[in-house]
């Protein structure tokens, strides 16, 4: 039986929650790459929540720790966090990498629109 995901929520984690998500949603998904020694990734998480949420239910945002998805991290070629990926389903539109200033994640998830 295949596995599903509750397509209700903005907040995932993992590459099991990405992999679903790529395959049965619409909306667009915000991946952040981190790992447990990145300060940059916690400074990060206040603003990539608060687009989320800016963005009404059109975007999904997954957490990836690098350190617990290597191969995920390997195949997507990410080489530093923390990385912000934006996907519609299998397709990357776009990505920062290292932190950056606000209106950077801004005017990424813009390309949504």
């Amino acid at each position: 039986m295949a596995q599903s995901i509750s397509l209700d929520q903005s907040i995932y984690t993992g590459q099991s929650a990405f992999a679903l998500l790529q395959q049965q949603s619409e909306k667009s998904i915000l991946v952040k790459f981190v790992a447990p020694h990145c300060g940059g990734c916690t400074t990060l998480n206040p603003i990539l929540e608060q687009l989320v949420r800016e963005q009404s239910g059109l975007l999904h945002l997954v957490e990836i720790d690098i350190t617990e998805d290597p191969d995920l991290a390997m195949e997507l070629d990410v080489r530093s966090v923390p990385t912000v990926a934006l996907f519609k389903q299998q397709h990357e539109l776009g990505r920062l990498v290292g932190l950056q200033p606000k209106k950077h994640y801004v005017n990424l998830v813009q390309q949504i629109g």
